[in-house]
């Protein structure tokens, strides 16, 4: 039983691994793109855990909840189900913005050269002004909050506690704390730091230091490890498409960035040094088993325990089209029925999981099957069309902030592919940066040729590569 479990895992991994590298056009880490790093987080953080549990490891804690033998069995299927369903339909979406003439290769867009406007004391003075925006929203949350989060890790706080009030019991202003410091720190960063490797200037390097050092108190407001994380990522994504990345020297700087702040946290905020090497506790255990473990959790908690939502995941402002439209999280539900203690307590958030588990606990076996078609049409059609617009900043930061925002809504919720506010807003700002630091014509003419000649190259190389082999 246990060795065609196994074969059973084998089979799904490297189908599933084929198709999405089919999709991505490369899983090199040096070329990564949208699709690419969407299949790496699915992989640590559900598939390889979620095969584990399916062969018979169990022991972590949140598994060990788990009471029926079919629970795992239906769970693993809906995950294996949708490695293969999601990666299908974005080579669906593929081909089908191909026959537009839209060619969304990303090995194209790195190569491309990036259009700068030549005005750049314009530009500065407009993220400058974004600067100031966030640092005054980041003073505002830090008074609100009474404490400083950075200062507080050394000072013995209740740490869960601090960060149900930094999340769901903040008494200040939601829109200062969620879009003016929260997303758009790290977004003005990610800006600076664009500008600073492309015009290797003093100025911008000041400017990406600050906002960066800002960006890790934003980020660390409420306790979270991985956020800092995710920045990191996002860092790497844009030297990626910048086209900087040649060796594995990032990836060696990036995995022991990610190690050192993994230690920082068990070992001097948690004091949980001897849980580091822990199959189910450690680090190893949060990424591999704690994120799939809910998933199983969703997969016997409705409709045994919960009656399903039936949409009521949706926000309320959605009820003209979803009469059950409440904003009702399926990961709040499964906390609620599984840690009723902590909820009680104030110390316990959410659990979330890849966005099947909120596609089920809503619709069921139904929401499965359609999910992983909806993800791939709405994430295909962003990480296909992208690479095939003119490189520049603003569009250069738009694909790595999609990037990174469509890697958390699939392992984070069913419902925020069909309105995600965090990708309106985004939106909006690179409409601002193109409205305030608009390229001319003029300044386009140099780098579009260059760009033309360079498409032109490699698809005259890609021909002799393909004519040689025949």
């Amino acid at each position: 039983m246990i060795a065609l479990r196994i074969l059973i895992t084998v089979g799904v991994f490297l189908l599933s691994t084929f198709l999405f590298k089919k999709a991505a056009g490369t899983l090199k880490l040096t070329k990564l793109n949208m699709i690419s790093t969407i299949y790496y987080y699915i992989l640590a953080f559900s598939l390889i855990g979620g095969s584990l549990v399916f062969i018979g490891m169990r022991e972590h804690y949140l598994i060990i909840k788990v009471k029926q033998e079919s629970s795992f069995d239906l769970a693993y299927f809906c995950l294996a189900y949708c490695v293969i369903a999601f990666p299908l339909t974005l080579l669906v979406m593929k081909k089908i913005i191909g026959s537009f003439g839209r060619k969304g290769d990303t090995a194209y867009f790195i190569e491309s050269s990036i259009d700068i406007n030549s005005n750049m004391v314009r530009i500065q003075g407009f993220v400058l002004i974004l600067i100031c925006i966030s640092t005054a929203a980041t003073a505002y949350v830090f008074s609100r909050l009474g404490y400083i989060p950075v200062v507080s890790m050394f000072t013995g706080g209740n740490v869960s506690q601090l960060r149900q009030s930094g999340n769901r019991f903040f008494q200040g202003n939601q829109y200062i704390k969620n879009i003016f410091m929260t997303l758009l720190t790290p977004f003005v960063s990610y800006l600076c730091y664009i500008y600073c490797r492309i015009t290797r200037t003093k100025a911008w390097t000041v400017m990406f230091i600050y906002t960066a050092l800002l960006s890790v108190a934003v980020l660390t407001y409420d306790f979270s490890k991985s956020p800092i994380i995710t920045y990191l990522l996002g860092l790497y994504i844009i030297e990626v498409a910048i086209g900087n990345i040649s060796s594995n020297k990032w990836i060696r700087r990036l995995i022991l960035a990610g190690m050192g702040i993994i230690l920082f946290f068990y070992v001097i905020m948690l004091g949980a040094g001897n849980q580091l090497f822990s199959v189910y506790t450690g680090p190893v255990g949060r990424v591999l088993f704690t994120q799939i473990a809910t998933l199983f959790l969703h997969i016997e908690a409705f409709p045994a325990a919960h009656a399903f939502l039936n949409g009521s995941s949706f926000n309320s402002w959605m009820s003209y089209f979803i009469p059950a439209a409440s904003g009702e999280r399926s990961g709040r539900v499964v906390m609620e029925i599984y840690n009723a203690a902590g909820i009680k307590e104030g110390t316990a958030g959410v659990m979330n999981t890849i966005f099947i588990g909120e596609a089920y606990a809503n619709f069921g076996i139904t929401g499965v099957l359609i999910a992983p078609v909806i993800f791939g049409i709405v994430i295909g059609f962003f990480a296909y069309f992208l690479p095939a617009v003119r490189k520049t900043p603003a569009t250069l930061l738009l694909y790595a902030q999609l990037t990174l925002t469509f890697t958390m809504i699939v392992e984070g919720g069913f419902v925020d592919i069909f309105y995600s506010f965090t990708v309106i807003c985004y939106i909006i700002l690179i409409f601002m940066i193109c409205f305030a630091t608009g390229l001319s014509d003029q300044d386009c003419k140099t780098s579009l040729r260059k760009t033309r000649l360079m498409r032109l190259n490699r698809m005259r190389a890609d021909a002799g590569k393909a004519s040689v082999r025949k």
